[in-house]
């Protein structure tokens, strides 16, 4: 059904639209701890990001903060909000009941806005068995049934936890089956067609930038140390 706001939507770019929500989540949590006003750079502090950007990402959705005060927490988290669509409820199918599966359907993200109505695997051991936390139980289906069921259930996002080796088969099964915004949690790098949205969600791969970082800090570090302790022995020579 299309949306009043869709031409605006539709114009913002999309790494703005990762950002937003990154905001959403921080207001929300401003808000849960009685915070009513916030200045943009508190906003772009608790986000990680630059002011800069933030202010430009939230110009998208029409949102102006008030000189020298600030955001009001409040109608910053609707006007976002509306802006992201967030009171639609999108059905969410979830293949691969390994530990990443059943750890991702018990995240409490999947209770705002999003809802898991299947779950597959090729393994005989866990089809048929029962998985979740918290109101949110999947009965583990078999992987033959999951353009049946995508169709029957309206599955409008799938996220794939599977292992690498039956990822693009699995993706290509949910395309498809008419899936066209994929989570891909796998380490391979999903092929499909102009029309479907992939985000790739790499652990290993944030991990080893994460190590690069840290290595690169202590050889900085190292660097310093030692030029310090030189010009010290220097001074001390003179």
């Amino acid at each position: 059904m299309p949306h009043a706001d869709d031409d605006v939507t539709s114009s913002i770019p999309a790494a703005s639209v990762a950002r937003l929500a990154a905001y959403l989540h921080v207001l929300r949590s401003f808000s849960e701890h009685g915070v009513v006003v916030a200045s943009s750079g508190q906003l772009a502090t608790a986000a990680g990001v630059n002011p800069a950007i933030l202010r430009k990402d939230l110009s998208h959705v029409g949102a102006n903060g008030v000189r020298g005060v600030g955001y009001d927490v409040g109608r910053l988290t609707a006007r976002i909000a509306l802006a992201l669509r967030t009171s639609d409820t999108h059905n969410v199918a979830l293949a691969g009941a390994g530990h990443l599966g059943r750890a991702l359907l018990a995240h409490t993200g999947f209770g705002r806005g999003f809802r898991v109505v299947a779950m597959f695997d090729t393994d005989p051991d866990l089809v048929g068995t029962t998985f979740g936390t918290g109101g949110v139980e999947m009965i583990v289906a078999p992987m033959t049934e999951l353009s049946a069921e995508c169709a029957a259930k309206n599955v409008d996002i799938a996220v794939v936890a599977t292992s690498d080796a039956i990822a693009q088969q699995t993706c290509d099964t949910f395309v498809l089956a008419g899936v066209r915004q994929i989570l891909n949690f796998t380490t391979v790098a999903l092929h499909t067609p102009p029309s479907v949205h992939v985000r790739p969600v790499d652990l290993a791969l944030e991990l080893q930038v994460l190590a690069f970082n840290a290595s690169r800090r202590d050889s900085t570090s190292a660097s310093t140390e030692n030029a310090v302790s030189g010009a010290t022995q220097k001074a001390v020579s003179v």
